[in-house]
C-alpha cells in the first residue's frame, strides 16, 4: 500500500505550452507522452462507490496493472488516498490478487468479482516530468484525452503534481509557482468521480443552500475549524464548476461562500491569531470585489492567478494546520477543547446581536450595511449549529432570511426585523436573550 498525495489542476488548452516550458526550467527527468487506457469497474448497485473505493485496470505498452483506491481525503484539489497496485498478466480483472484486509469484513470476493463490470473508461496520453524541488521529488504529469461512459464522453486535460518523496509543503510551493501565469485552476474531482458522474448522467453535484456543514460528533475546536474550512473550500469549487458550466446565479452564491470563509476566521479569532489568516482574508476581499464587477466572466476569473492562489493558500492552511506554528501551549489547549461548547458560546453571542439588530428601525434604501450584518450573523449561526437538528435551525432562520429578501427588494417603508419566536434549544437557553425571546 502507498499513500498517494497529489494536487490536481485543470488547464486552459491555450496554456499547455506555457506550462510545459515552465516545467523545463526546473531540474528534472522527462518522460515522453505515453498512451494510458483505463477501465473502471463497479457493481450494478454501486457497491464500491458506497465503500468509497475506486477500482481500475490500466493498460500501458502491453502491460497491465490493477489499482484499488480506498477512502481518503480531498481538500481543495489536494487528494490523499491509500492505493494498492497489482501487476496483471493480461487485461482481466482479478480482485483476489489484492490484500484481503482491504475489503470490509465478511466480503465474498468470488461473488463480488462476478458482479463487477466496466462502468466507464479514461483514455489519455501522459507526459511526465520528475522535478527536484526544495527537499522533494515531485512528479508532474500532463494528461490529455477523454472520459467515456457508453456513448457519452467529455474532454480531459489535467496537470497532476504527485509527491514521490519529501515534504508536502514543497508540492504547494511548486504549485504556487506554476499557477502564476494563469490559465490553471484546481481540480477538486478525480477522474473516477468525473467518470461516475458521466456514467450516471448526474453531471456535477447539485448545489445545496449554505446552512450547516458536516462536523463529526465530539469534535475538538481544531477539528471543527478544519471541517468548516474544508467544507467551504469544497463548496467554493463546486460553485465555480457550475459557473463555468453556464449557471449565471453562481456569482451571488460565490460571494456568500467567500463571506462565510472570512466569517469562519472571525468566529475563531479568539483561538487562532489573526495574522495566520490575514493574507487569505485580503485575497478573499480582492475576489469579492472582482465578483461584484459588472458581469464578471467565469472563464477569466476562475482561471486567474488571484483566484487559484487564494484556493491554494487556503488549502495549504487547512492541510498543514499552519495555525499551530503561531500559537502557544495555552492556545493549543483551547483548540483541543470541545467544539460544541465553543459553538454554544458563539451562538449565544450571535443571538444577542440578532436581537439588537431586530430592535433597530430600518429603511430599505439604506439597507446595505444592515444586509451585511444580517448575512454575517445568519451564516455564522448556520456554521456553528452543526450539533443541532438542521430542520430546526432552518425553521428558526427562515423569518430572518425572509426579512433579508425584503431588504433587497427595496421600497420606502420602514421595516422591522422579526424577533425570535422561540428558542433554538438547547444552546439558546444559555444566552442572555433567551428570557426575552421566550416572553415574545
Amino acid at each position: 500500500m502507498t499513500i498517494e498525495i497529489e494536487l490536481k489542476f485543470l488547464l486552459d488548452p491555450n496554456q499547455i505550452n506555457v506550462v510545459t516550458q515552465q516545467l523545463t526550467r526546473y531540474p528534472h527527468r522527462h518522460a515522453s507522452p505515453t498512451l494510458l487506457a483505463n477501465h473502471y469497474y463497479e457493481t450494478a448497485d454501486n457497491q464500491l462507490r458506497r465503500w468509497d473505493m475506486g477500482l481500475r485496470v490500466r493498460g500501458k505498452d502491453g502491460h497491465f496493472e490493477m489499482t484499488l483506491k480506498t477512502a481518503g481525503q480531498e481538500i481543495g484539489g489536494l487528494h490523499q488516498r491509500p492505493e494498492y497496485n497489482v501487476a496483471l498478466n493480461n487485461s482481466q480483472l482479478d480482485i483476489r490478487l489484492l490484500p484481503e484486509d482491504v475489503w470490509p469484513v465478511g466480503t465474498d470476493l468470488d461473488a463480488l468479482q462476478q458482479r463487477l463490470t466496466p462502468l466507464f473508461s479514461t483514455d489519455f496520453t501522459r507526459e511526465k516530468w520528475v522535478i527536484t524541488y526544495g527537499e522533494s521529488e515531485i512528479e508532474v504529469a500532463l494528461d490529455q484525452g477523454t472520459v467515456s461512459a457508453g456513448d457519452q464522453s467529455t474532454p480531459l486535460l489535467e496537470l497532476e503534481l504527485e509527491l514521490l518523496q519529501g515534504k508536502r509543503a514543497d508540492i504547494f510551493a511548486l504549485a504556487n509557482e506554476l499557477v502564476n501565469n494563469g490559465g490553471v485552476r484546481l481540480g477538486w474531482q478525480s477522474k473516477a468521480a468525473r467518470g461516475y458522474g458521466l456514467a450516471q448522467g448526474s453531471g456535477l453535484p447539485t448545489v445545496e443552500p449554505l446552512t450547516q456543514l458536516s462536523v463529526k460528533p465530539k469534535a475538538s475546536c481544531e477539528q471543527g475549524l478544519t471541517a468548516l474550512l474544508s467544507g467551504l473550500v469544497g463548496r467554493w469549487q463546486l460553485l465555480e464548476s457550475h459557473w463555468i458550466a453556464g449557471d449565471k446565479q453562481m456569482p451571488t452564491l460565490l460571494l456568500q461562500t467567500l463571506l462565510a470563509i472570512r466569517e469562519t476566521f472571525s468566529l475563531f479569532g479568539g483561538l487562532i491569531p489573526r495574522s495566520v489568516s490575514s493574507e487569505i482574508r485580503q485575497q478573499l476581499l480582492t475576489l469579492d470585489q472582482a465578483l461584484q464587477q459588472k458581469k464578471p466572466e467565469a472563464s477569466v476569473l476562475c482561471f486567474s492567478t488571484d483566484w487559484v492562489i487564494a484556493q491554494l493558500k487556503l488549502t495549504e492552511l487547512i492541510v498543514e494546520q499552519q495555525w499551530r506554528q503561531s500559537i502557544n501551549a495555552r492556545q493549543l489547549k483551547r483548540l483541543e477543547s470541545s467544539f460544541k461548547r465553543f459553538c454554544d458560546v458563539m451562538l449565544s453571542r450571535c443571538a444577542a446581536e440578532l436581537h439588537d439588530l431586530a430592535a433597530e428601525t430600518l429603511i430599505p434604501k439604506q439597507a446595505s450595511t444592515t444586509l451585511l450584518r444580517l448575512d454575517k450573523l445568519t451564516i455564522a449561526i448556520g456554521l456553528l449549529s452543526s450539533a443541532y437538528p438542521s430542520a430546526q435551525v432552518d425553521d428558526w432562520l427562515a423569518p430572518w432570511l425572509l426579512a433579508r429578501q425584503h431588504l433587497i427588494a427595496g421600497g420606502q417603508e420602514v421595516l422591522r426585523l422579526p424577533l425570535p419566536s422561540r428558542p433554538l434549544s438547547p444552546f439558546w437557553l444559555t444566552s442572555n436573550t433567551a428570557k426575552d425571546s421566550l416572553n415574545h
